[in-house]
Parts: C-alpha cells; sequence; structure tokens
C-alpha cells in the first residue's frame, strides 16, 4: 500500500505537480508536456507512468487528462499551492498573528483575495497603522468596520454615510459608554443606531468600495497587560488586536468581496444594540 497520499505523492516532485496541474486545464498530448515543462524527457515519462500507476492520469486520443481521482488531487494541489502563495508574501504576519480569530470559512478562503500589503509601525513612524487605518476611513463614502476595540480616532472618522454599519463588541461599547457617561465625548454616536449591532469577533476589519483592512491578535507567549482609553488594565492571555503594529491591506475586486462577504456572515450572527444598553446604561436611554 502506498505510503504517501495521493496529495503528497504528487507534491514531492515538481514535475508530477506540473502535469497535474497542466492536464487538470485541458487534455495534453506527451509532446506538448515534453517540451513545456523544464526537466528531462525521462524524468517527464517517470512520473507520467508513476501518475497513472496510482490512478491520478489516463491518456486518451487528445492527451493525457486526470481521472475523476486526479481532478480531485488537482483541485486540492492547486489550493494548497495558492495558499503557501499567499502566506509567502509575508511569512512573518501569518506566525506572529492569531488567525484562528477569522472563522474557518473565510480562513480558508484568503488566497482568493489575491495581492496585498502588510503595514507597520516602524521606530520613524510609531503610529503607521493607525494613520493607514485613519486615512482609509476619512476617504471613503461608506464603510463596514468590526472591532473589539474602542478608538477615539476611529470614532471621529468613521463615514456618516447611510450604507455605513458597524459591529462591534460589548467591551467597545462599555469604553464608549463610560467615555460619554464621564464627559470626555460630546455625543455617543451621531450613526443610526440600525446601522450598529454587536459582536464577539476579535479582530478589527474595515471595507470599503475598494479596499479591505484588517488587523489581528498579535501571538502572546504568555499574558499580556495593556492600558485601555478608559484606563482599565486589560489582562489577556491570547493577546489584543489593540495592540498590534501590523495592518493588512489589499485594493483588489476580491479582498473587496472577501471583507463584504464576511462582514455579511457576522452581521447575520449579530445582536442589536439596543437591549443591551438598555440594560447596562439605563440612565443613558431617553
Amino acid at each position: 500500500m502506498p505510503s504517501q497520499s495521493p496529495n503528497e505523492f504528487v507534491l514531492t516532485s515538481s514535475v508530477r505537480t506540473e502535469i497535474v496541474l497542466r492536464v487538470a486545464e485541458r487534455p495534453t498530448p506527451t509532446d506538448a508536456l515534453l517540451s513545456g515543462i523544464d526537466a528531462s524527457d525521462s524524468a517527464v515519462y517517470d512520473a507520467l507512468s508513476t501518475l497513472r500507476g496510482r490512478g491520478l492520469l489516463t491518456e486518451g486520443d487528445e492527451g493525457w487528462k486526470p481521472t475523476a481521482h486526479g481532478h480531485l488531487v488537482a483541485d486540492s494541489v492547486s489550493e494548497w499551492l495558492s495558499a503557501e502563495d499567499f502566506r509567502a508574501t509575508d511569512p512573518a504576519f501569518w506566525k506572529n498573528h492569531q488567525i484562528d480569530v477569522i472563522p474557518a470559512a473565510f480562513r480558508r478562503r484568503l488566497p482568493e483575495i489575491g495581492e496585498y500589503e502588510i503595514v507597520r509601525d516602524v521606530p520613524q513612524e510609531p503610529n503607521r497603522c493607525e494613520d493607514v487605518a485613519i486615512s482609509m476611513l476619512e476617504s471613503a463614502d461608506a464603510c463596514e468596520l468590526t472591532t473589539p476595540y474602542y478608538s477615539r480616532r476611529h470614532q471621529e472618522a468613521i463615514p456618516t454615510h447611510p450604507e455605513t454599519r458597524l459591529l462591534v463588541t460589548r467591551e467597545a461599547i462599555d469604553v464608549s459608554f463610560q467615555r460619554y457617561r464621564d464627559g470626555h465625548r460630546e455625543e455617543l454616536n451621531n450613526l443610526d443606531p440600525a446601522t450598529l449591532r454587536l459582536t464577539d469577533s476579535q479582530f478589527a476589519s474595515v471595507v470599503t468600495n475598494n479596499k479591505l483592512k484588517f488587523e489581528l491578535p498579535a501571538v502572546s507567549e504568555g499574558r499580556t497587560d495593556r492600558q485601555t482609553e478608559s484606563g482599565a488594565t486589560d489582562t489577556s492571555e491570547h493577546g489584543s488586536v489593540a495592540g498590534t503594529t501590523a495592518l493588512f491591506v489589499s485594493e483588489t475586486e476580491s479582498a473587496v468581496q472577501w471583507g463584504r462577504d464576511l462582514f455579511e456572515a457576522l452581521w447575520a450572527e449579530s445582536d442589536p444594540l439596543g437591549p443591551y444598553v438598555e440594560r447596562q446604561f439605563p440612565e443613558l436611554v431617553e
């Protein structure tokens, strides 16, 4: 019995990988594979023989093509390679941040985003990430925003367009309302209450018509303490998105669609703000 899975068998050889991906697109004659693949003829012949022996390829009048099993393997290999290419753009970001806060269905879709940039704070620009995020909000006509933390600068920059929608955590609402109650804010919110709902998501994201931005909690080896804007100490064993120093930014159409789909999924599972405010801050309800 083979010691490797079909996926492993294909991926452990660049020649086998290229053959499988090529013939998955269209039936390909042997001559075309010999001339189109940067490998010796013997390596190509050997790969074809072993792939056929594994039941992944078959040869017909039009050339080589995948079997049903081969198509499944080709799809799986293609997805794996796409994920590797996506991660390779900035391996440090994915190593140092918690991706598990993104729902699994959307983690699997990350490679479809395509090109992206990681923006980091640097000694010369210690607030670079926040400045980029604020600039993105200020230049947008409308946005869909998800956040687990309260930021005065973000609050002031959110576009007050009828299509703007916000998903915030209860913790962020608590800080926002407490600051208002303590006199640090002149008004609670200038957005329609129907455009703001409660979420449990622990990442921050902004989606506009042409851009996606998100922040993930940094990986923490132990407990970390930070001061919130309300002055309280937030202790976490899992890191905090408010303490990150890197932003994920993409301007591809597929990135914007990914962000919108994610927001819609979270919105569908969110809770209305009104009942929570009535319970926690009854004195502020008219």
